[in-house]
């Protein structure tokens, strides 16, 4: 026969509630507490000990076992709040693996997943595939002269601002880097329409940059690339395509898009 633990805890915690009622009902009845009073005569009374016994008993099982209650509620409480908190320290961990916490646009991880989802998918469906490359002109030294909160202050409004323009479904805005960000463009074969509207964007926020060789206010610099893909081995030109217009954008004085 399998022992079970909780029920022997219980059986013991009666019995000693059980024998500490006796015993207490011994004491009084063999004291002076009754000898004053009306019911003195009944004191040696076998029932009216028995009584006695028994609603002692009763009192004291009835304060255990309100005890007990209580402490299971207030303990199932307490679990259901470390339930609550465990739950959402998991999802504030699922969303630190694709989200960037500082932009809140997907991180560079979450970036490579969708990357080799849309470009299999570009080629199923014999579709254009773009991809934006932004750098934020000479960012170093706008932290160095503003501080790093006004340098993130920067990357938010950048990352809100390319959100805003790239608002389709299925385009994707992702940070890879302090200072850039990509973004992909499904079905697209003219991403230098939308990166003027960013370049425009930007700079029309009017933010100050003293030590930008762009400009004297806060800009961004745009590489754009396109292609039709055919096989799954050129995924990575896209890339470098993209970084190449990139360069040459910089090269050719920033705040454009090449």
């Amino acid at each position: 026969m399998r022992f079970n633990k909780m029920s022997f805890c219980n059986l013991s915690m009666v019995v000693l509630i059980f024998i500490l009622s006796y015993f207490f009902t011994t004491f009084i009845m063999q004291s002076n507490f009754f000898n004053e009073s009306n019911m003195a005569q009944y004191k040696s009374s076998f029932l009216f000990q028995t009584l006695f016994l028994a609603l002692v008993f009763f009192v004291v099982t009835f304060v255990y076992t309100y005890y007990k209650a209580n402490r299971k509620m207030l303990y199932s409480k307490s679990q259901h709040s470390e339930e609550r908190d465990i739950l959402t320290e998991n999802e504030k961990l699922k969303s630190s693996l694709t989200i960037d916490l500082l932009t809140n646009v997907a991180n560079k991880k979450y970036f490579e997943e969708r990357f080799d989802e849309e470009y299999k998918r570009a080629m199923r469906e014999k579709q254009h595939l773009s991809l934006m490359i932004v750098n934020i002109d000479e960012f170093r030294a706008f932290s160095d002269i503003y501080g790093r909160h006004d340098g993130d202050e920067c990357l938010k409004l950048v990352a809100n601002i390319l959100v805003g323009q790239c608002n389709r479904p299925s385009d994707l805005v992702a940070r890879v880097d302090k200072d850039e960000f990509y973004i992909l463009l499904p079905n697209t074969n003219e991403p230098k329409i939308v990166s003027q509207k960013c370049v425009k964007a930007v700079h029309g926020m009017q933010i100050p940059h003293e030590n930008s060789i762009a400009s004297n206010v806060l800009t961004i610099t745009i590489g754009t690339s396109t292609v039709l893909p055919e096989d799954i081995i050129e995924k990575n030109q896209l890339i470098l395509n993209a970084q190449t217009s990139l360069q040459n954008a910089k090269r050719s004085g920033r705040n454009r898009v090449h």
